[in-house]
């Protein structure tokens, strides 16, 4: 049963990965196109607007898959392979990679580096697109209002990249 609960956790942790690594084509597939859009006519300062709110959504979405990838291999460290030693009776490394890939000396900051990677695609885009749209000076009052509550959200993403990611290390060797 152990054995059946580690390899399902193991495909959903891939299938996680694999979506989550999606997500950063489409938001950069999102911001070019809208910024492409806007840049080729006239007036159109209200599709600036879009990538701060479709950049969180994607953004939030990413974060919270990475998360769950976490969470399913801190779950298979923490207390799955403590029950699969304690019924073999083996103190042998049983799945050592769950812990060994998470001691390298660079694990930090990779994970520093992966964070402002994930800021720059899913965040940088929207502040762009913010100081544009208020940089016209136009924007009325619902602009301002609905600018101001993305340039919030898009903080608290930036709040929660740095918060959520698990810049931890392992010890083991």
């Amino acid at each position: 049963m152990l054995k059946v609960e580690y390899e399902r956790l193991k495909e959903e942790q891939v299938r996680r990965i694999g979506f989550r690594d999606n997500l950063i084509y489409v938001a950069l597939g999102v911001a070019g196109a809208i910024f492409a859009f806007y840049f080729g006519k006239e007036e159109r300062q209200y599709v600036l607007l879009i990538p701060p709110f479709a950049l969180s959504v994607l953004g939030w979405t990413y974060l919270v898959n990475d998360e769950k990838i976490s969470s399913i291999g801190r779950y298979i460290r923490e207390r799955l392979l403590p029950d699969i030693r304690s019924r073999s009776g083996s103190s042998a490394t049983t799945l050592g990679w769950e812990s060994y890939h998470r001691s390298d000396s660079n694990r930090v900051w990779r994970k520093i580096a992966q964070s402002v990677v994930d800021i720059g695609t899913f965040c940088l885009p929207s502040a762009v697109s913010l100081a544009i749209f208020f940089g016209k000076g136009d924007a009325g009052t619902s602009g301002w209002l609905l600018g101001s509550c993305e340039a919030l959200a898009v903080i608290a993403l930036i709040g929660a990249f740095v918060h959520i990611s698990d810049y931890s290390r392992d010890n083991t060797p």
